[in-house]
């Protein structure tokens, strides 16, 4: 079960994402490169036996045959600049990802730091991806006091459609009066952590109504 910490080390997970994205553009750009290369030498290498039979009346002949070999390098070469360009443009949507990707990383972090330290004295919350595949992760979160931890006796359990993003409250233990009406606006903001707050205070609530200690 993993933990809210103090501090995350997010550098070595983002500087691998920028890396490996400038590393694919690299070897696609490297393979393009060579394209070139080969073509130029290849357009500037005419058989000996062609060369031999060129003779002042074949001089237009020649002309001709160089102006349709340079229209050929210069439609190749157009194409693999096209490429480039096409690369280009998707290694830097790539980087603007990563930043994006980074900035939601280090937001949402800040957001449980914050909390943590607001509600330190009074709670604490763990939480732990139990299952994940292509397409959903199911992460159970569990709230619990400083001084008693009260196992899986007011926890949450959700599902994250990885491809969109989007958040679902699955269940809660115990079952809440309000759980439809937190499901529903979840539904509606994708803001966990507002929904995290409405569950928090329901059970706050609940454990009053039942006498025990506050969360």
């Amino acid at each position: 079960m993993g933990g809210i910490e103090d501090e995350w080390n997010l550098n070595l997970l983002l500087e691998d994402i920028e890396y490996s994205s400038f590393a694919e553009f690299e070897i696609c750009f490297s393979n393009i490169h060579t394209a070139i290369n080969t073509l130029l030498d290849n357009a500037f290498k005419l058989e000996k036996s062609k060369n031999t039979k060129f003779t002042t009346e074949s001089y237009d002949e020649e002309l001709k045959y160089l102006c349709d070999k340079n229209k050929i390098l210069k439609q190749e070469l157009d194409a693999l600049s096209e490429q480039i360009s096409k690369k280009q443009l998707q290694y830097e949507e790539r980087k603007k990802d990563v930043k994006l990707f980074e900035q939601e990383i280090k937001d949402r972090h800040e957001a449980f730091l914050m909390a943590k330290k607001n509600y330190k004295k009074i709670l604490k919350i763990y939480f732990t991806i139990e299952s994940k595949d292509a397409e959903k992760e199911t992460i159970f979160i569990q709230f619990f006091t400083e001084a008693r931890k009260e196992s899986e006796n007011y926890s949450v359990h959700l599902v994250k459609d990885t491809k969109l993003g989007h958040f679902q409250i699955l269940s809660t233990t115990p079952n809440l009066e309000e759980f439809k009406e937190i499901k529903r606006k979840l539904l509606e903001t994708n803001d966990v952590p507002g929904a995290l707050c409405s569950i928090r205070q329901a059970f706050k609530t609940l454990k009053s109504n039942k006498k025990h200690n506050l969360l």
